[in-house]
């Protein structure tokens, strides 16, 4: 009589049994004979540690549900503040206006501590108290790499880069910059900034920034 040596893995068990998970259906006499070890050092059967596992995922998925639900919710006011802001804006009457708007809405709405629209034009170009005018020479020559770029740059910065994006104010910490464009040329650059340096970090989701940024770029044409 020959005997069979071929040895089957736990891999391979557990691939079987993963791929019929009617097996103890058709083998129910097997649940009473199959105890795995409890922390507390007793035994529980292995119909009592799925519904353990069954009871821990559920508990699992109920919180991963309600996460999203309250992300949708935030998401909804953050709507609906963003949309009450591009209303606003439409309605400004110049450049300055135009700046003032969106300053007084974010360090309202969005509680950042300070907001600084710089506008790429000569110095005949009229600023005012919440909208600066910069040289595309010297924005170019302090950063390149945030006025050309196609996306929000958000996070931490070097004392001189928020020097020249707040026009030299101090203490702030985190920032997040929107580079504006018309007619595919840099145009201007919307930048926000907190002493907080966690508020702002970077790869942090800046889709309704963007939204207020194609408004932005709608609007710059009339008053430049």
């Amino acid at each position: 009589m020959s005997t069979d040596t071929t040895t089957i893995t736990a891999a391979q068990v557990a691939d079987y049994l993963e791929n019929h998970p009617d097996f103890f259906l058709k083998h129910e006499q097997l649940l009473g004979d199959i105890f795995l070890p409890h922390a507390s050092g007793s035994a529980v059967s292995l119909f009592e540690r799925q519904v353990k596992i069954l009871r821990e995922r559920n508990i699992d998925t109920r919180k991963r549900l309600a996460d999203m639900l309250e992300q949708g919710q935030r998401n909804d006011i953050l709507f609906n503040k963003t949309r009450s802001l591009i209303l606003n804006l439409l309605d400004s009457k110049s450049l300055d206006d135009l700046s003032q708007r969106i300053t007084e809405f974010c360090e309202k709405e969005f509680q950042v501590d300070r907001v600084l629209l710089s506008v790429f034009a000569t110095s005949r170009l009229h600023s005012g108290a919440s909208c600066r005018i910069v040289s595309i020479t010297d924005a170019e020559n302090s950063m390149p790499g945030i006025i050309y770029a196609t996306d929000c740059v958000s996070g931490s910065f070097r004392p001189e880069e928020l020097r020249f994006l707040f026009a030299n104010t101090d203490n702030l910490a985190s920032a997040i910059v929107l580079p504006i464009r018309t007619n595919d040329k840099a145009a201007a650059m919307l930048a926000l900034g907190s002493e907080d340096p966690h508020y702002f970090k970077a790869g942090m989701d800046t889709l309704f920034l963007k939204f207020i940024g194609d408004v932005i770029t709608r609007l710059l044409p009339r008053f430049c």
